[in-house]
């Protein structure tokens, strides 16, 4: 899988993309993603009034789609194996329609979402941006929103390294910052970006190896930097270091508006793209950030945690919690360990509440875990209340991360004295199964 229309072709193959042939304006799109998210499956919106582009979105609805792009029953482990190898880059031919933007307006050529009703601007959530550093020449690259301001000017969070480094370097200097932005890459790509690299390191190669294979690229047109040859579409140009401005606000995954105090804005003077190019969208409050985070999340809590508590039979994020809620389920043990566990969870910076329950309660049934809630914990005390601690930056409560209280839950009956939980008497299956056919599957 090279590129993000190898991507769309596999999730056809497989029934996971929902195919919109009707035509959409680009102001409905963001809550028909909204309300489609839940059909878990990608989003293939085929005609867009006024562009000649074709829309994806919802990428990676939930966790399952990983097992099959990696082929096995344990993504997880297999994603932190992956992280341990690299990938050199291989350069390839450029096959690009190009046209100058030097003038124009970007929102007439490219579908860019205002998604919730006070964001500031339309922005672009998915841009992967890519910039050499001018002391090491190593291209740095990450994914940082972008603002609309305009014509073809493009307000950039340049927030984290290794991208803000770079600017610093040319902003010193005086200097014009020349950047290439790519949008639409596969999901591997895309995760690849986001993760943290060492310095010196290309994403690139790592993003080769959850691939097994080095990632094809380009260069640029107008500068020497390398990026993605999959991509639907390319921004170059520069960064005028002078033009700062205020940028946002913008609906973040958390589900809250945020605000950064300033960023520079990007002149883009040239659009490539592949022939009939598919932009992605991105929801920040959809299934897909969510998935993302939480797959990254899971993979790295679950192989800490597992060493040092081996009765933990599983756990699960709730979704559209931005990581922060997660339920782990637990063999039977002495309570003061599950305490430990939940002291544990709550360590994480990402983890805010956790909820503890038995093996027999089912993980990602939401109604299973709230019934292990009202009727297993013993609230004065099983619950633990840890004021101040170091949380995620988005979180609305605190402030650059810091100070934020969060909650551990044993749900669980150890050490506790309860009836033995009632099942419902079973009927004979054939019949069971028989019925439930003839009514077209309805609760099977």
């Amino acid at each position: 899988m090279e590129s993000l229309r190898d991507y769309v072709a596999f999730t056809r193959k497989h029934g996971l993309l929902l195919e919109i042939d009707e035509q959409v304006v680009r102001e409905d799109i963001p809550q028909l993603i909204e309300q489609l998210s839940d059909t878990k499956k990608v989003l293939l919106f085929k005609s867009l009034k006024g562009y000649t582009c074709s829309l994806v979105a919802n990428l990676v609805p939930s966790h399952e789609i990983f097992r099959l792009i990696f082929d096995t029953d344990d993504p997880y482990n297999f994603f932190l194996q992956s992280l341990k190898k690299t990938a050199k880059t291989v350069q390839t031919e450029r096959k690009l329609e190009t046209v100058s933007v030097k003038g124009r307006d970007l929102l007439s050529l490219l579908p860019i979402l205002k998604h919730y009703e006070k964001d500031s601007a339309p922005f672009i959530t998915t841009s992967i941006a890519s910039a050499r550093d001018p002391d090491t020449g190593v291209v740095g690259r990450g994914v940082h929103r972008m603002e609309y301001r305009g014509k073809n000017r493009m307000g950039i969070a340049i927030i984290n390294p290794p991208l803000v480094d770079i600017y610093r370097k040319h902003k010193a200097k005086g200097e014009r910052m020349p950047i290439t932005i790519a949008i639409g890459v596969d999901p591997l790509l895309f995760l690849g970006m986001a993760l943290k690299a060492q310095p010196g390191q290309d994403k690139l190669e790592m993003a080769g190896g959850l691939k097994g294979k080095g990632v094809k690229v380009v260069q640029s047109f107008d500068a020497r930097i390398d990026v993605p040859a999959g991509a639907e579409i390319y921004l170059e140009g520069y960064i005028d270091t002078k033009d700062v401005r205020q940028d946002g606000p913008l609906g973040e995954i958390s589900g809250y508006y945020m605000t950064n105090k300033e960023s520079p804005t990007m002149i883009v003077n040239r659009l490539s793209y592949q022939p009939a190019p598919m932009y992605h969208a991105l929801l920040p409050t959809s299934l897909e950030g969510d998935t993302y985070l939480t797959f990254v999340s899971r993979a790295l809590i679950e192989e800490t945690l597992k060493k040092l508590f081996p009765f933990i039979v599983d756990l699960a994020f709730v979704q559209k919690t931005f990581g922060s809620s997660v339920v782990v389920s637990v063999k039977p043990v002495h309570r003061s360990r599950i305490r430990n566990l939940l002291l544990s969870l709550l360590a994480f910076q990402t983890i805010k509440k956790a909820v503890v329950v038995d093996e027999d309660i089912d993980l990602h049934n939401l109604r299973d875990v709230e019934w292990a809630l009202v009727t297993r914990c013993v609230a004065d005390r099983d619950i633990l209340i840890i004021p101040d601690l170091h949380a995620q930056a988005i979180d609305p409560q605190a402030e650059h991360g810091l100070g934020v209280s969060k909650m551990g839950i044993d749900a669980t009956t150890q050490g506790k004295t309860f009836e033995e939980k009632a099942a419902v008497a079973a009927g004979n299956r054939r019949n069971i199964e028989r019925i439930l056919k003839s009514l077209g599957g309805v609760c099977s």
